[in-house]
C-alpha cells in the first residue's frame, strides 16, 4: 500500500532546515515502524496546492495504530513544523505493494481520479484506490517516465502533476 503525504511549505528561510528535518524523520519511521518499509519524496514541477508530495511504502492500515507510529509519526509527530504546513493531506491508498523508485534523472506522473495519462504511459500506470486517512482522492495513477521522456505537453494535462524525485527511495 502506498500512505501519500502533500503539503505546502511556504517559508523560503526555513527550508533547508525542513528539508534536513523530513529526511530524517522519514528515515526514523522507515527504522522503527514496523510495517514502514519504504519512501521517496517529490516536488511537484506543475502548480499544486500541495506540491511537496511523499510516497511511503506501508503494510496496510494497521501501522497507523502501532504504539511505534502513534509516537513517532503522523501529524502530532511534527512540532513546530507542523504550523508551516498548508494544504497538508494524507491517504492510504491500495494498488500496490512497493511505491516506483524513481531516479533522480526521472519523473513520476500522478493522475488524479479518471485523468489521462499521455498513451504511451497509460498501460503501464499503477491505479490506487483510496481505502483511508483523510480520504481527500478516491483514485490516483502513477507511472514513473524515464529519463529523457518528459514533453512539455505533460504540463498542460488537466488533474496530471509532474513530480521530480528530491530525495532517492529509502528501504527499509
Amino acid at each position: 500500500m502506498i500512505y501519500v503525504v502533500e503539503m505546502d511549505f511556504r517559508n523560503p528561510e526555513r527550508e533547508h532546515d525542513w528539508h534536513t528535518w523530513y529526511i530524517e524523520h522519514t528515515a526514523h519511521l522507515v527504522r522503527s515502524v514496523p510495517g514502514f518499509t519504504g519512501t521517496q519524496r517529490f516536488r511537484s514541477l506543475n502548480t499544486s496546492p500541495s506540491p511537496w508530495v511523499a510516497l511511503h511504502e506501508v503494510a496496510g492500515p494497521q501501522v497507523f495504530e502501532s504504539t511505534e507510529y502513534k509516537g513517532g509519526g503522523g501529524p502530532k509527530s511534527t512540532g513546530d513544523w507542523a504550523k508551516e504546513h498548508i494544504n497538508w493531506r494524507r491517504n492510504l491508498f491500495d494498488g500496490t505493494r512497493e511505491t516506483p523508485d524513481v531516479a533522480f534523472d526521472q519523473h513520476l506522473l500522478m493522475a488524479e481520479g479518471d485523468a489521462a495519462l499521455p498513451p504511451a504511459y497509460e498501460a503501464r500506470a499503477t491505479r490506487l484506490t483510496c481505502i483511508g486517512l483523510d480520504r481527500s482522492s478516491e483514485r490516483r495513477s502513477i507511472v514513473p517516465v524515464p529519463a529523457g521522456g518528459l514533453t512539455a505537453s505533460m504540463f498542460d494535462m488537466p488533474g496530471v502533476r509532474v513530480l521530480k524525485p528530491i530525495t532517492p527511495k529509502m528501504r527499509k
